[in-house]
């Protein structure tokens, strides 16, 4: 059996060019369900849809749920304990931190008391006994540990068995004898592995009560609500709106109506930890899959270990924690133990991005930055050349390293226009422009996405008009101080700009210098290296 699924398995992978290598690598969703209603110990009872369970979750998974392979194992000898072992190994074998993996186990389920190990939980396969059940059984606690070890980052557990002798559950003699004396429940199992983070283990019934099966339903009762959140009434289940069904929402909805359907006989429990990019999705729109995932918060710098993160003015949890954030434009702000601002800017993030914090603090790399506006002359300097023009500049930030509290830049920038001018009380029709190579050096609070400071350029201004003596042609290398005010505010890897400049222009034509202010308006994207 386990040869035959290894073939099927590596024929659903094939080789991979072109844009099938894109496909082999794109994120999977994998489940391996097993359903077991016969037994080799005759001491366990036939359970009547253990395997039925398996079968139309699997159904279900690979129509709403998109799953890329599903594995139903529900036979006698696809049950063993070697043949379940093998086949999570083998579904596991080359999934990738991207994928999604769930495991399903519907069948028999007991428990183990002593005094040196406490309470165990087991799932029976169907090679399983009673008498043996430590060296035939499977340990939840082993369960719980293969899955945690899977490599895709998002994984579940599903299952659906009890362990109190009711039911789905049968207990040893000795087991049987050593409760038969105690008052009340037994003691809770020892909690061997805490539930990892994008891992969600799911459970039909509290360790000491019954998961039943219902003929009315046709299904364990869990499984048969599961199921329904998952199919008829996603819509409902759905509680965020967006589409797709999560793994909290399915099982609250199976959890409620499992409970109202037994009287409180059985209590479906969870045990999850979802901070990752996204929610664990397990039935919806495939192609909402990609606008709902979330993007991450993190750092690992010693300096922001104990720092607030602050989303929108709302506090979102401190670090190191992870912080899962929706994608979109937001305003981030970390803030240390006495509430001083570490950083405040304005940050967008995509869907499944991850966005490391000592990036953001930590000094970004020289950059370029391309810029247009307008121009707007007034004073002397209007009579000679006309008062508007355009302007285009492409900077180099970051050339060199001043203080963190400095931004320098080396500019390159040219403007045009053309116009009338009344030159000695003659209208007449000029072009001109000016092209300008020049550096500024800016005052750049960290807190703030803003710079400001002086700039200084070596600019070339000309123009060209025609008269009744022929076309003259006029230009003078002139210095030419200013001031500029920029606003950067970061757009993910990249930043808009937002630059006002005031210059002092003094142009020379006709052996005349002719003063006046400039001041240019301008727009424009940057992007730096990290």
């Amino acid at each position: 059996m386990i040869a035959l699924i290894t073939m099927a398995w590596a024929g659903s992978l094939g080789t991979a060019s072109g844009q099938g290598l894109d496909e082999a690598y794109a994120p999977r969703r994998v489940a391996v369900l097993v359903g077991v209603d016969a037994y080799t110990d005759g001491d366990l009872p036939t359970l009547r849809y253990a395997a039925k369970d398996a079968g139309e979750l699997a159904d279900v998974l690979e129509g709403r749920g998109n799953f890329d392979r599903v594995l139903v194992l529900t036979t006698p000898e696809d049950t063993s304990a070697s043949a379940i072992q093998q086949a999570i190994d083998l579904a596991a074998s080359d999934l990738q931190r991207d994928d999604t993996f769930l495991l399903y186990l519907s069948g028999h389920g007991t428990l183990t008391l002593d005094a040196r190990e406490g309470t165990q939980l087991w799932f029976l396969p169907s090679d399983s006994t009673l008498d043996t059940v430590r060296t035939t059984g499977l340990a939840v606690a082993d369960i719980e540990a293969r899955v945690a070890n899977v490599p895709a980052r998002r994984r579940v557990l599903v299952m659906d068995t009890c362990h109190n002798g009711r039911e789905k559950s049968l207990l040893d003699p000795t087991t049987a004898r050593l409760l038969e004396g105690m008052r009340g429940e037994p003691p809770a199992p020892r909690l061997t592995r805490d539930v990892s983070e994008s891992e969600a283990r799911l459970f039909a019934a509290q360790y000491y009560q019954p998961a039943l099966e219902d003929p009315a339903l046709e299904n364990g009762v869990y499984t048969h609500f599961l199921i329904d959140a998952l199919s008829d009434s996603a819509g409902d289940a759905d509680l965020s709106g967006d589409g797709l069904v999560d793994v909290a929402e399915a099982h609250d909805w199976a959890r409620d109506r499992t409970i109202a359907h037994t009287g409180g006989m059985q209590i479906p429990r969870a045990e999850y930890r979802i901070v990752g990019r996204e929610e664990i999705f397990l039935a919806g729109d495939e192609s909402l899959r990609g606008q709902a995932e979330r993007a991450l918060i993190a750092a690992t710098d010693g300096l922001l270990a104990s720092a607030q993160v602050l989303v929108d003015g709302i506090p979102r949890g401190v670090l190191p924690d992870v912080v899962p954030l929706e994608p979109g434009v937001h305003r981030l702000e970390l803030q240390d133990d006495a509430g001083r601002t570490l950083v405040r800017r304005s940050l967008r993030v995509g869907a499944g991005e991850t966005v490391m914090l000592e990036d953001l603090v930590a000094r970004r790399g020289p950059g370029l930055e391309v810029s247009g506006g307008a121009v707007l002359r007034t004073g002397d300097v209007s009579t000679v050349v006309h008062p508007y023009a355009g302007e285009l500049e492409v900077g180099w930030l970051e050339p060199w390293r001043g203080p963190r509290w400095m931004t320098t830049d080396v500019h390159l920038r040219g403007s045009g226009w053309r116009g009338t001018v009344a030159d000695q009380d003659v209208t007449t029709l000029v072009d001109g422009g000016t092209v300008a190579l020049g550096t500024a050096v800016s005052f750049a609070p960290e807190a703030l996405p803003l710079s400001l400071g002086p700039s200084v350029d070596l600019a070339v201004p000309w123009r060209s008009f025609e008269d009744r003596d022929g076309v003259h042609r006029q230009a003078a290398l002139s210095l030419v101080p200013s001031a500029r005010l920029a606003v950067r505010p970061e757009l993910g890897r990249r930043h808009l700009l937002l630059r006002y400049d005031a210059r002092l222009v003094s142009l020379s034509y006709g052996g005349a210098w002719t003063p006046g202010l400039e001041q240019g308006l301008s727009i424009g994207l940057g992007a730096r290296r990290p």
